[in-house]
């Protein structure tokens, strides 16, 4: 029986799909699965915008995504985030 993918590769494919609504489903399944049902609602309660700014995070957090990182930066820089700063850091 093939091994499933590690968590981080599974992450790193959902990520690549640029997809806010699918990185909610795999956080949520992720949650049920190693997690508690706080982290699930965490998940669920976040806006589609959180969503689309924690996707562009993620992807600039990661270096197997550096083909991706200068949209995601971008992206973060156009809604007032400053992506290389401190996390949480809005230019405005």
């Amino acid at each position: 029986m093939p091994q499933e993918p590690s968590y981080v590769a599974q992450l790193g494919s959902v990520l690549r799909r640029r997809d806010a609504a699918v990185l909610r489903e795999f956080l949520v399944r992720s949650a049920e699965r190693f997690g508690d049902s706080r982290q699930v609602a965490d998940v669920q309660a976040k806006s589609p915008e959180e969503m689309e700014e924690l996707l562009h995070r993620m992807i600039v957090a990661r270096p197997d995504l550096k083909d991706l990182q200068r949209a995601s930066r971008e992206w973060l820089f156009r809604h007032g985030i400053d992506a290389y700063g401190e996390e949480g850091q809005r230019r405005n």
